[in-house]
């Protein structure tokens, strides 16, 4: 899988959860939908970070 592709599949699943916070009745939905954020957020932060590493890597051989 490229890099593109595994961001935009991470900006999907970030829209979605919004998506589900939005539409969230009760608090527990909410905080559910905020937990599946957060994980989604920090998943995309660290592959970004890694590709970020990867490139340095090469970059300074």
């Amino acid at each position: 899988m490229d890099k593109y592709q595994e961001i935009a599949e991470i900006v999907q699943e970030i829209t979605e959860e919004a998506a589900n916070f939005k539409d969230a009745v009760e608090p527990t939905e909410e905080v559910e939908a905020l937990k599946e954020l957060l994980d989604a957020l920090t998943r995309g932060a660290k592959l970004v970070l890694e590709k970020m590493d990867q490139y340095n890597d090469r970059r300074y051989r």
